[in-house]
């Protein structure tokens, strides 16, 4: 029988065997559960099994699970010359540091142009089906099931958004999830943050970035492969390697200097 068909099992016999139906349903009780630890330990090493499988054509899969598995939330934590070792004062310490970090917002850079009613049908279209929720609790597979009678309000909202340029209060809130970089771990400086946001949230972003993006893609070296449309870390070192290879099939020199920016993301002005 599939896990599913035996934790709904499990949970029945548990009620009925709580009220005192059959004291019997105690031990089948009890077999089930051995039975769905069996299938929970067999099942993950079916995934773990078919990840490794599919490292070639789908790496992004074991990366996701690759970082869920590296993130740990510290003992004790360090932030500001104060040492916090319960889990509420440590979430409030990582909420504090992580908000002073950032720039203040410089004032009008862009203008941003007008958007059409099809911008949001758009934005709403690459939302990624995902059960993760934010603070609001609504997962993004329900926006994009029910977008027919979203889109009108959305278009309203962000409409209103841009006119009077105030962004709605909820859609600011997030779920922050702290990710150690290296270190020490437990100061609260070499963790950087992971915001889980609003669907809402999302939508309104991917309609400015679009926007935005066509005002100064012009302006963007061709060489930059972060943060680019199809570009990323191993399209930098592909040509990084093709140049590397045409130095020395002409003789020619080849400097390479490598930089890091600390903290690149805190140092911007929004």
């Amino acid at each position: 029988m599939e896990t599913k068909g035996l934790i709904k099992m499990k949970s029945t016999d548990r009620k009925l065997a709580l009220k005192g139906v059959n004291p019997d349903l105690f031990d089948e009780f009890k077999s089930l559960r051995s039975s769905v630890k069996h299938n929970f330990q067999k099942d993950y090493n079916t995934y773990l099994r078919h990840m490794e499988n599919d490292l070639v054509s789908d790496p992004s899969r074991f990366w996701s699970y690759f970082t869920n598995k590296s993130i740990n939330s510290p003992d004790s934590l360090f932030c500001n010359n104060v040492r916090y070792n319960n889990d509420g004062d440590i979430a409030n310490a990582f909420a504090d540091y992580f908000s002073s970090v950032l720039s203040d917002c410089v004032g009008d850079l862009v203008k941003i142009e007008n958007f059409t009613y099809d911008d949001v049908v758009l934005a709403i279209s690459e939302l990624k089906s995902s059960l993760t929720v934010s603070v609001d609790n609504i997962p993004s597979f329900i926006i994009k099931g029910c977008s027919e009678f979203l889109i009108c309000t959305l278009y309203v909202l962000v409409t209103l958004s841009l006119r009077t340029k105030v962004f709605p209060e909820v859609w600011k809130q997030t779920k922050i999830i702290p990710v150690f970089k290296k270190g020490d771990a437990q100061n609260c400086k070499n963790y950087r943050p992971i915001a889980i946001l609003s669907p809402f949230s999302k939508i309104f972003e991917s309609i400015i970035h679009k926007k935005l993006y066509n005002q100064v893609q012009n302006l963007i070296s061709t060489s930059q492969h972060g943060l680019i449309p199809k570009r990323s870390t191993a399209t930098n070192l592909f040509c990084l390697t093709d140049k590397i290879i045409s130095s020395f099939e002409s003789g020619s020199q080849l400097d390479v200097i490598y930089t890091d920016f600390s903290k690149t993301f805190e140092s911007i002005d929004f």
